[in-house]
């Protein structure tokens, strides 16, 4: 068989596979199929050169190494996703405590917010209305170091009492050099439900969502043994 003829049929058997529904990609049985064909078509007085054959052979490792590394790592993502899902519903029920800076306002009263110093600060506390407008301020002066709660009093800075709805509080620390640093709040409940939302974990505390990375403390609920 001549050259021009080989490269016909090795062309032909090409596109047999790129017409295939999975065209986009040639596999391993592919590269197989056409590595033959060029073996058996040759022609005899040009055979394929050793270095070539190898050369495709070369390729071939690195096609079915490459295939099955991806496998691997996918099996590997699919398992540990798994494991981290398992973990995250062992959670219900639980006591924790995570980070957080909404605050809910009903019939006038809110529920306590939770901040933790590692040293002694003078601390000040900021509250914002979801359009981000500062509607409170207080200076709680210097506090030490340990786990502190506050209470809103559910009033504006001049007194005046806020309707109901949801608002955002922010905690800062004011550092020995004179800057300001946010610390943050703490949330503390039960977990109530575990949800799998786009590839991600969240925990719903206290009727809200948290992503499970805001998690600070886990703890058994109390009452049980």
């Amino acid at each position: 068989m001549v050259n021009g003829d080989l490269s016909s049929m090795y062309l032909s058997t090409l596109n047999a596979f790129r017409s295939r529904p999975d065209k986009k990609k040639i596999d391993k049985q592919a590269f197989l199929m056409l590595l033959v064909t060029e073996l058996k078509n040759q022609n005899p007085l040009e055979p394929l050169d050793n270095k070539d054959l190898i050369a495709q052979l070369t390729q071939l490792t690195s096609l079915e190494n490459i295939s099955n590394m991806t496998k691997s790592v996918t099996d590997f993502v699919s398992s540990s996703m798994s494991i981290q899902k398992a973990e995250a519903a062992s959670m219900v029920g639980k006591n924790v405590v995570v980070h957080s800076n909404n605050l809910e306002l009903n019939n006038g009263r809110a529920d306590p917010i939770y901040f933790k110093l590692d040293k002694p600060a003078h601390i000040y506390v900021k509250i914002t209305d979801t359009n981000g407008k500062q509607v409170y301020f207080e200076d709680l002066g210097d506090t030490d170091a340990g786990l502190h709660s506050w209470v809103w009093n559910g009033k504006d800075s001049g007194g005046t009492a806020l309707p109901d709805g949801t608002y955002f509080y922010s905690v800062y620390k004011v550092n020995p050099d004179g800057s300001e640093e946010e610390i943050g709040g703490l949330e503390q409940g039960r977990v109530e439900a575990v949800q799998f939302t786009d590839g991600k974990i969240y925990i719903l505390v206290n009727g809200q969502r948290y992503p499970v990375d805001s998690i600070v403390e886990i703890s058994e609920e109390v009452g049980q043994s």
